[in-house]
């Protein structure tokens, strides 16, 4: 361990777990779903997590909203027999008859046992096995082979997993679920909840599809739940919980739609519900109230944004011009009513950044500071266990909550590698709670399941972890560590690694390519023109090119002053990037070479012939008294010679973006396969919420001819994917890429959809050393 200590200035937020659940589904699937939402409306928590049928898992519509989510558990709905048999009426009759018993007081006594049991049929195996490959792909609720939340089962409560009753202190309201038998019942329940509880009322339709455009702040609440109590709050709403959503990053009053009223549509809009601020899922065709309501939210907000998963684009399109032209009451002359702007948009590039969290709304954004030992590496290490922590109005005996840590200098992204040993010290149980990268930091169940003893005392109870955070090195290491893919230092990387340490950070280094500096250092490049220096002031020796002070005094720069620059170059030689020395030549070998200070002496020896030499006035160049000459370090001068500014200036201007503050910025590195080297990547950037990968070019397109630059944009998508980062950033010098370039990106893009391959995000930066430019662009064009 390093001796060199730091603080760690960390956040602290207590917040419900978030699950996702895989519902069961056949021809039925909207009761149950209904169903699932009635089991999960009773977990604390409800309101920051979704129902999924177990046929949507795997849409493409769905992968990059649920990699957003960060679930702590994906667990599948196992309904008991008897919630099977309100499904499927006869259930329970068939499988005893096929028992063949007939003897009615038999029945009487086997009958209430079996209603409890889990069902077992097909398909709800099909929602278990589901939910395990989700549970896989996602990294959640899982150590090892020890799954920490099983499943969500009608008639048990999960020891892990906290009764919303528990926590809630005002009434709650829900649908009942025998009312929720249509996409439209559905579209308003996943807002308010479900409840297991029977109802003689009856809705049409267009009410509930009304309310689902207004959702839980409906005014049609109290007619659409009469028998509520005054003071009722909806299940599924954050209030109901003692829960506020912390949002970070998002548009305000941005509304998502969702129109399709497949499976696949419902589990798109859950996910989003969670990651965009106002969404609405508009199944069916009745829409005409509804429609006024969201066609006012789309004219309050900036942008309204419509999608589907089960539609293509075209009938999106089509679908939400129609509900406009047929929308409901008009308050004012049709011709007068301004048309909100709305934008249709394939599901797979909706806009995820920003990033909400459903917190306890007495624990969050809660100071707290561990002294942290750095690492070789860069990563940091906490030096002492957490305390233990219980966040009002939660008792450590009947209540489980998360614990999230955000560190204000150190992103952490959410990858699936980073987990379990990656975060924890070496010295800690990897068993004593299950720890993961979440919410921009590091997340773990609050409460001890290695081994806690009987009678054991609160801090024996509740998990303390000594906790790690890794450098960008080591995320990206292990973030190639499952795959067949490994990581090492490329040339450029090294030389940048090595100037960054004479500098002292990634930021020093960044700042002097943006700096008046640079154009100084590339003065030391051999073949730089210095046609405009004073006779004297610079020499070209065999070895490197050397400036003296006049040289530099000569580099005019309007924001750049003499003492200014005096003060730079002591800050340079005391750092190394400068070593200052004389010009000295040899009495047996004609030839002149630079010597350092540090080995200049009165009697010194040639560095060519080793001939022994005097400090005379022969020996110095110019003539007179012998001047100081600076020397450039060749790693500082490789990499101002290989235009090292231009990804430097990438970073320095990307960490100026909201969606990257705070940002680790890691240096050029080379991705191999079976040893090989297949491609170098010019920088990586970790925020909080994503990993993102750059190259950075001179020039506005790639060397060679368009089969050469295919198969360069192929190979960054593919060192995309081997990291997992979620997009490629590709930044130049020139004032735009080129139009052919643009294309090429856009039709690897599509191919890769088409398969079905990973498609990492990508922008587009120009104008570095001008005005720096960063677009979005998507397959069909810029954004």
């Amino acid at each position: 361990m390093s001796d060199q200590l730091t603080f760690l200035p960390l956040s602290y937020a207590a917040r419900p777990p978030r699950l996702v659940v895989v519902a069961p589904q056949n021809e039925g699937w909207v009761r149950w779903s209904a169903a699932a939402l009635a089991r999960l409306s009773r977990v604390w928590g409800c309101s920051g997590s979704v129902v999924l049928p177990a046929g949507t898992v795997e849409h493409p519509a769905l992968q990059r909203g649920l990699a957003r989510l960060q679930p702590d558990h994906v667990v599948p709905y196992v309904p008991s027999v008897g919630a099977a048999d309100e499904i499927i009426p006869g259930l329970i009759d068939r499988f005893l008859a096929r028992q063949g018993i007939d003897d009615a007081a038999v029945l009487e006594q086997i009958e209430p046992s079996l209603r409890k049991q889990p069902c077992k049929l097909a398909f709800v195996e099909e929602a278990e096995a589901a939910a395990g490959a989700l549970r896989s792909r996602l990294v959640a609720n899982q150590r090892e082979d020890y799954l920490h939340v099983h499943h969500l089962f009608d008639d048990v409560d999960s020891h892990f997993l906290t009764a919303l009753e528990s926590v809630a202190t005002a009434p709650l309201l829900g649908v009942p679920k025998p009312l929720v038998t249509t996409t439209a019942s559905l579209a308003y329940a996943m807002h308010v909840g479900v409840q297991e509880r029977p109802s003689q009322t009856s809705v049409e339709a267009r009410h509930w599809l009304q309310a689902a455009a207004q959702g839980s702040e409906s005014p049609l609440l109290k007619e659409l739940h009469p028998d509520a109590a005054a003071d009722a709050l909806a299940m599924m709403s954050h209030s109901a919980g003692l829960c506020i959503p912390v949002r970070r990053g998002f548009r305000r009053g941005a509304t998502t739609v969702v129109l399709g009223e497949g499976p696949e549509d419902f589990a798109l809009a859950q996910v989003l519900r969670q990651l965009h601020d106002t969404v609405v899922w508009l199944p069916g065709e009745e829409l005409s109230l509804a429609s006024m309501r969201l066609f006012h939210l789309g004219r309050r907000s900036d942008q309204m944004t419509v999608t589907s998963a089960s539609l293509d684009q075209a009938e999106v399109q089509r679908k939400i011009d129609e509900l406009w032209d047929k929308r409901g009451f008009r308050m004012i002359d049709p011709a007068e009513e301004e048309k909100p702007s709305y934008t249709v948009v394939d599901p797979r590039d909706l806009d995820f950044h920003g990033r909400s969290m459903v917190v306890l709304q007495t624990a969050w954004d809660q100071p707290e500071s561990l002294p942290a030992a750095v690492m070789p590496d860069g990563s940091l290490e906490t030096a002492l266990a957490l305390a233990v922590t219980v966040p009002p109005g939660l008792d450590p005996v009947k209540h489980r909550w998360q614990v999230t840590l955000t560190c204000a200098d150190h992103p952490l992204p959410p990858l699936a590698p980073l987990t379990g040993a990656a975060l924890i010290t070496s010295d800690q149980s990897l068993w004593q709670t299950f720890v993961r990268a979440a919410d921009g930091g590091i997340t773990y169940w609050s409460h001890r399941f290695d081994f806690v003893a009987s009678g054991a005392s609160l801090a024996g109870t509740l998990a303390a972890p000594k906790l790690r955070w890794p450098s960008i090195g080591n995320i990206l290491e292990r973030a190639t560590a499952a795959t067949e893919t490994r990581l090492r230092p490329s040339a450029a990387g090294k030389r940048a690694a090595i100037t960054e340490r004479l500098l002292g950070s990634r930021k020093a280094l960044e700042a002097l390519a943006a700096s008046p500096g640079w154009p100084l250092l590339r003065r030391f490049l051999p073949d730089e023109a210095r046609k405009d220096l004073p006779q004297g002031s610079w020499w070209k020796l065999k070895s490197a090119v050397v400036l003296s002070w006049e040289a530099v005094v000569a580099q005019e720069h309007a924001e750049w002053d003499a003492p200014a620059r005096r003060a730079q170059i002591d800050e340079w030689t005391r750092q190394g990037v400068l070593r200052r020395g004389l010009v000295l030549g040899c009495g047996h070998c004609p030839i002149f070479e630079f010597y350092p200070l540090a080995e200049i002496s009165q009697d010194y020896r040639c560095r060519r012939c080793g001939g022994a030499n005097s400090l005379v006035q022969e020996r110095w160049k110019p003539f007179g008294e012998p001047s100081w000459f600076f020397d450039l370090h060749p790693a500082v001068l490789e990499l101002v010679a290989n235009d090292g500014d231009v990804p430097l200036l990438a970073t320095q201007y990307l960490r100026t973006q909201p969606w990257a503050r705070p940002a680790l910025v890691g240096e050029e590195f080379e991705l191999l396969r079976e040893g090989n080297p297949f491609v170098e990547i010019d920088f990586a950037l970790a925020t909080n919420d994503e990993l993102w990968l750059g190259e950075a070019k001179k020039g506005n397109k790639f060397d060679g001819n368009r089969k050469e630059q295919q198969r360069e944009i192929y190979k960054l998508f593919e060192g995309c994917s081997a990291v997992g980062a979620t997009g490629l950033v590709l930044a130049t010098a020139q004032p735009a890429w080129s139009a052919e370039l643009i294309g090429i990106i856009q039709d690897e893009l599509r191919g890769r959809r088409k398969v079905q391959k990973d498609a990492p995000e990508v922008r587009l930066l120009a104008g570095l050393r001008e005005g720096p430019r960063l677009t979005s662009l998507s397959p069909d064009g810029a954004g």
